[in-house]
């Protein structure tokens, strides 16, 4: 579930998590304000009463790059200020959900996986933080909107050191170096985005396909993402 800047009232979100318990889903809250968008910690402590309304699992997200990158486009990562800012500002915020225990984690957008020099990256971010989680997004890193493009086995190795802080996946694909609208081959195949699931125990994953024009169009492109998945042995469709 995504809430920009977690509108959603109290009572709202109570109807919404009956609702959702009825049927045995569980609701992720979802958040798109980046750490330094200045309404950031206001949107914060909403998200964080509406997450613990709704109940299981208990997980609130956000992204976590963009209007820093927004102004300036020869900018390849974060300076060690802005890290330092960020991963303050990351473990209060994770601090103060696992105080009501929700896990507070971020997606990766458009930021470098890999820092290089004083440019920093991802793997500086998640050095410098000890309770903040991830929510992958498997086609980011790769495309051409990233401020520097990663290499798949790299990525790949470094979510094996993840283990502990990796929550959930946002299955996307980014064939052809473009957001794609159905599932097809991605630089990280999905083959091995699953076994490190697997070895990493992370219980979420979700589609992402790019929007399209109609509701028939939207239910058809799910049906072939998913029959993908089936082909590639990931699910099971009998």
């Amino acid at each position: 579930m995504l809430s920009l800047s977690a509108e959603l009232g109290e009572e709202e979100c109570r109807e919404l998590s009956s609702y959702a318990r009825e049927r045995n889903i569980e609701i992720i809250y979802e958040i798109h304000k980046d750490f330094f968008d200045p309404a950031f910690r206001e949107v914060f402590d909403r998200a964080l009463r509406n997450t613990a309304i709704l109940g299981e699992p208990l997980i609130l997200r956000s992204i976590l790059s963009w209007s820093e990158f927004a102004g300036d486009p020869e900018k390849t990562g974060w300076t060690r200020e802005e890290l330092e800012y960020m991963a303050a500002l990351a473990d209060s915020c994770a601090s103060a959900a696992k105080g009501q225990g929700i896990q507070f984690i971020v997606e990766n957008i458009i930021e470098p996986w890999f820092g290089r020099g004083d440019d920093m990256g991802l793997d500086n971010f998640f050095s410098s933080t000890s309770l903040i989680g991830l929510q992958l997004d498997t086609a980011n890193p790769f495309l051409p909107a990233c401020r520097r493009v990663a290499d798949p086995e790299e990525v790949a190795e470094h979510l094996r050191s993840l283990k502990g802080r990796w929550f959930t996946t946002h299955l996307k694909s980014g064939a052809e170096d473009t957001f794609q609208p159905v599932l097809m081959d991605n630089p990280l195949p999905y083959e091995t985005v699953f076994s490190l699931m697997a070895e990493n125990d992370v219980p979420y994953a979700a589609l992402e396909l790019l929007a399209v024009d109609s509701k028939e169009e939207c239910f058809e492109n799910h049906r072939k993402s998913v029959a993908y998945l089936s082909k590639l042995g990931i699910v099971d469709l009998n």
